[in-house]
């Protein structure tokens, strides 16, 4: 006999704002049951990321990569007590900064920060997969139109297509979900402050403190067994931006020169990789994780080694390595293999010639002796090196390219440049369009970008919604008042 399928209220929290899923502020588990989908037990998610290539934009500015550090490499940061005596790690930027501080409350809009060992315990428990869960939380605000004010919802099937879970066979469905839920929460008890300096044409700007990420419910799905025993089959997470986002992933802000919209390109093989190699190699893990945003940002500059080094074990460790030999052997043996995994992964590595020369690097690169040349190791610390994703990265966008190419030639006469033209003509939002056509919010936010092909059922639809010569007869019609703004 099969099992039934039963959903179980487990929120009281509301959501206050409208998502980009048109939420209503009711009863959370309401809106991510009935509310949303009368007809069906599973709540809206948001667009899957990936679904036509392996690469997918994402919120790529200061404040996401240095809590995607916080995340990687913890307690080796600097923490220091501010003011108040909480436990505070901080990026200067000129003469401004960006804040970081942790809480382990996840319910309340404005947690009580933490200090001294509390503070430490928590950043203790941060696990590198979560630095993946935060990518991805950064890959889907993209999706959102202002997403300082909207949330996407985002399923356990789809975070484990993202992270590669499901070809893991040695984990049980209950142990691959409680994964799933604590790395998802770990990103969310971050806070940050930020001061931002005048950059160009953007003012300097102040963005109070506040979650980076706040997940306002979770949805647990549960199933009947045989005997009766509910058994827990999915989880269901709503998350909304922190306000970070208003200053860092604000088109219509950058357009008057008050915000940013910083993105970067997330690749899947990035998310897998580090899943399938953190636990034996976390220095290669990190070390993918900083590089991701670096090779973005500039990508065809050296890198000190040491620099590298720091990231991957820590300063602690590199100083104590200098004076003691067996730590500084294993340490340059983990260096070697994690260059190696890195490129096995697909990952670019040039040695620089002057300071980085064939006798001193790894067996498998350009040394070709067993043994490297007495006082090596300062001459490594001084070494430059350059590794980069951007090989990857731009075989990927020419497959997706070709892949637009291709499509190119089934096209629909209505394109998503022009919905968004004729939408503003409107002085419609792209909440009310989708009001108004039933199609989701997030998809027509991906058809004005260009990331999502218009269906033959979909264009029709757009095309009599948004064709100028019938705006003035649909608002006279009484069959259409719901066109009215």
């Amino acid at each position: 006999m099969a099992g039934k399928n039963k959903s179980d209220k487990v929120s009281s929290k509301k959501v206050a704002k409208a998502s980009g899923n048109d939420l209503k502020n009711e009863d959370l588990t309401q809106s991510l049951g009935t509310a949303i989908h009368p007809e069906s037990t599973q709540p809206t998610t948001s667009p899957t990321l990936f679904t036509e290539q392996k690469i997918n934009r994402m919120a790529s500015a200061l404040p996401i990569w240095e809590a995607s550090n916080i995340l990687t490499q913890r307690n080796q940061l600097l923490w220091l007590n501010d003011r108040e005596g909480k436990l505070r790690y901080a990026r200067d930027i000129g003469n401004g900064a960006i804040h970081f501080w942790v809480t382990d409350n996840l319910e309340d809009e404005n947690p009580v920060t933490l200090a001294g060992a509390a503070a430490l315990a928590v950043i203790d428990t941060f696990d590198i997969r979560a630095a993946c869960m935060h990518l991805i939380f950064a890959a889907h605000a993209t999706q959102l139109e202002r997403p300082w004010e909207q949330e996407f919802i985002i399923s356990d099937r789809q975070i484990e297509s993202y992270l590669g879970l499901k070809k893991r066979t040695d984990k049980s469905r209950h142990e691959k979900l409680a994964l799933i839920e604590e790395i998802a929460t770990q990103p969310c008890k971050i806070t940050t402050f930020i001061s931002y300096p005048t950059q160009g044409k953007v003012k300097g700007f102040t963005v109070e403190e506040g979650r980076l990420w706040h997940i306002l419910g979770k949805r647990y799905e549960y199933q009947e067994n045989l005997l009766g025993d509910k058994e827990l089959i999915g989880i269901t997470f709503i998350v909304k931006p922190g306000l970070w986002a208003r200053y860092f992933l604000n088109e219509e802000g950058l357009k008057d020169k008050i915000a940013y919209s910083q993105l970067g390109y997330l690749s899947k093989n990035l998310l897998e990789s580090v899943m399938s190699i953190w636990q034996h190699h976390e220095g290669a893990a990190r070390l993918m994780m900083w590089l991701l945003f670096k090779t973005q940002f500039d990508c065809d500059s050296l890198v000190a080694v040491k620099t590298l080094m720091e990231i991957a074990y820590g300063s602690q460790k590199l100083i104590a390595s200098q004076n003691n030999q067996d730590l500084r052997k294993k340490l340059v043996s983990q260096w070697d293999s994690d260059l190696l995994i890195l490129q096995e992964k697909g990952w670019a590595i040039e040695f620089d010639s002057e300071t980085y020369p064939p006798e001193i690097q790894p067996i498998g690169f350009g040394r070709t002796k067993s043994h490297r040349p007495k006082g090596f190791f300062d001459q490594l610390l001084g070494a430059f090196i350059k590794i980069s994703l951007k090989d990857i990265m731009d075989n990927e966008i020419k497959l997706e390219a070709e892949l637009q190419t291709e499509k190119s030639l089934l096209l629909p006469k209505i394109n998503g440049a022009r919905v968004k033209e004729l939408r503003m003509q409107q002085g419609w939002s792209q909440r009310k369009l989708s009001t108004v056509t039933k199609i989701s919010q997030g998809l027509i936010s991906l058809i004005e970008n260009g990331e999502r092909t218009i269906s033959p059922e979909n264009e029709e639809i757009l095309e009599k919604t948004l064709d100028p010569k019938t705006w003035g007869l649909r608002l006279e019609q009484p069959n259409h008042k719901h066109f009215a703004t």
